[in-house]
């Protein structure tokens, strides 16, 4: 399970669609120069199974690890 920044509780409302989300990480892609690239994102999301349900929030040190992904990624393509 990620790690639960702050003690949050165990279910938060996602403030977009007032369903419940969970704490977890959900196995998400992107795409850099056609390449595709996975990842685990840490966060609060309603579904963590659905890769098409991004209904989610992320939290503190989340942002850090979408970041990380997409940097490493880049340098991947780049031959760095």
């Amino acid at each position: 399970m990620a790690r639960n920044p702050r003690q949050y509780p165990d279910t938060m409302i996602s403030p977009e669609s007032g369903r419940p989300m969970v704490r977890g990480e959900k196995l998400l892609s992107f795409e850099i120069q056609g390449r595709t690239f996975h990842y685990r994102q840490p966060g609060w999301w309603c579904s963590l199974d659905d890769p098409d349900d991004t209904d989610g929030q992320l939290v503190d040190e989340d942002n850090l690890i979408a970041e990380t992904a997409r940097r490493t990624a880049a340098a991947i393509v780049k031959g760095e």
